[in-house]
């Protein structure tokens, strides 16, 4: 059988399909906690959309018993089947709703997604559910996507009929009814090799990021490879890639590249940093002391929690500030964390305001980020907005260093993110060794730590764990400054 997971898979890459079919045990890596937040967001949004269809029947069982069951339920007069399956020609397929419309005596299929849009993946998706129940000898009317309305705003409890969009994608999935045909049969091919399909036969067409089997597509790929290059397309670096150009120290001179990526490579080749002594200089002599290093933890739900909250609203629940109120002063540290699973911005932007000084410069990495979570708060909280874009106005960004090139050293990969300048600026210093080294970890803890399953001394061992994460960050901030003022 085809299922449509596999044939979803042969769209990312055909020989992840192969692999997966035949070595899977190689092919599986443990889920990261962002990969599981998805997960479980879109079994929530799925259950909400659920309620759209109040006379809906779940279908409980999976592949050959499931879809006898769907059959089965339709025999007894359902006509609102949630995860009806259908087995057609070898192809398997789960339909999160399939609904009948009597007037036109036809089967409808709506897909469930938690986005905010319907994408090009989601026409496939539908594509391939829509042949396999017609294969299955089921007659199939529309087909839809319920996805997420992006500009719902919560106001009392949860309007699932305006947080989810019904998107008619009827059209569109009969466009590409050939192109999923033409992929089903292609699939089907690659699952009966009896051998590894080689890169000549499938060549890969994605970079090592986003290749979901990146070791088998790219054996013994070196550090500082092309496709690190800061800015490079997939398809510039795979042509330097398959020219046998593998590391960017090997880009011969005279190669089209554009002023950044240039300067990557001559660090490379010469083995040490490009430093722009006068822009720092002149850079970091503009800011105004008591210096705050700043840095916000923050939470986010697909469904919005509390009131006034849209889709993915991000609420930040702690902070770490770190303080230099002169050249020479001793440094001091204070925080936030709320204690309390709930709408955390009131307390945290009291907290805030005693701990934060009407003067100085307010020093944060991707300041973006935090500039657009106090700009998000103040919208919330009307009485505070004129305190956030006070801070707002005070805002450095000390990434902007690399990102406008005063600091170049390939050992960043072309990346600016604080994870890969910080352990070639100061390597004594490194999130590995904490119980939460990312901001998803730091924000899924938070949220479950509150769970009625949690002990009192679990939940004491998570606060310190988010304390000591938090607190990182803006010391990594502080040591990468006093980094660049020795310079």
């Amino acid at each position: 059988m085809l299922s449509k997971s596999s044939y979803l898979k042969s769209l990312q890459c055909p020989r992840y399909l192969w692999l997966w079919e035949h070595r899977r045990e190689e092919m599986k890596t443990p889920l990261d906690m962002g990969s599981e937040w998805m997960i479980e967001e879109g079994r929530m949004v799925e259950e909400s959309a659920q309620t759209l269809f109040p006379t809906g029947k779940l279908v409980k069982s999976f592949h050959e018993r499931g879809a006898e069951q769907t059959r089965a339920f339709i025999d007894d007069g359902h006509h609102c089947l949630f995860q009806a399956t259908a087995l057609g020609d070898d192809l398997l397929a789960m339909a999160d709703v399939l609904q009948f419309n009597p007037s036109r005596e036809v089967w409808d299929i709506f897909e469930v997604k938690s986005t905010t849009q319907v994408k090009d993946g989601h026409l496939h998706d539908v594509g391939f559910q829509k042949l396999a129940f017609e294969r299955a000898g089921y007659k199939i009317g529309n087909s839809a996507v319920i996805h997420i309305n992006r500009d719902y705003v919560r106001n009392g409890d949860l309007d699932v009929s305006a947080f989810l969009t019904i998107e008619d994608v009827s059209a569109p999935v009969s466009e590409i009814a050939d192109t999923v045909e033409a992929g089903t049969i292609l699939a089907k091919k690659i699952l009966a090799l009896m051998e590894e399909p080689s890169l000549t036969d499938f060549p890969c067409c994605c970079s090592p990021k986003d290749c979901p089997c990146s070791l088998h597509c790219f054996p013994g790929l070196p550090p500082q490879s092309v496709f690190y290059l800061r800015g490079i397309t997939t398809k510039k670096a795979r042509s330097l890639y398959e020219s046998g150009i593998r590391t960017i120290v090997g880009i011969p001179d005279g190669t089209r590249l554009n002023k950044t990526q240039e300067k990557q490579v001559l660090a490379a080749k010469q083995g040490a940093p490009i430093i722009d002594l006068e822009a720092i200089k002149k850079t970091l002599g503009s800011l105004t002391y008591p210096l705050y290093f700043f840095d916000y933890e923050t939470f986010s739900s697909a469904i919005p929690p509390f009131e006034n909250f849209k889709p993915g609203q991000v609420m930040p629940f702690q902070y770490s500030l770190h303080i230099l109120r002169s050249p020479d002063g001793e440094l001091e540290h204070l925080e936030h964390l709320a204690p309390a699973y709930g709408n955390t911005i009131p307390d945290l932007v009291a907290a805030l305001r005693t701990h934060i000084g009407d003067d100085g410069t307010v020093i944060v990495w991707n300041k973006s980020f935090e500039m657009g979570c106090n700009d998000e708060m103040g919208i919330l909280c009307p009485t505070d907005a004129p305190f956030l874009k006070a801070v707002n106005d005070r805002i450095f960004d000390l990434m902007e260093i690399f990102t406008k090139q005063y600091y170049v050293d390939a050992r960043f990969n072309g990346s600016c993110s604080i994870k890969k300048v910080l352990p070639v600026l100061v390597p004594a210093l490194s999130h590995k060794d904490l119980e939460i080294s990312e901001g998803m970890a730091a924000s899924l803890s938070w949220y479950r730590m509150f769970g009625p399953e949690k002990s009192a001394g679990e939940r004491e061992k998570t606060r310190q764990n988010l304390l000591e994460y938090c607190k990182l960050d803006t010391f990594a901030m502080v040591e990468i400054f006093r980094y660049l003022m020795k310079l």
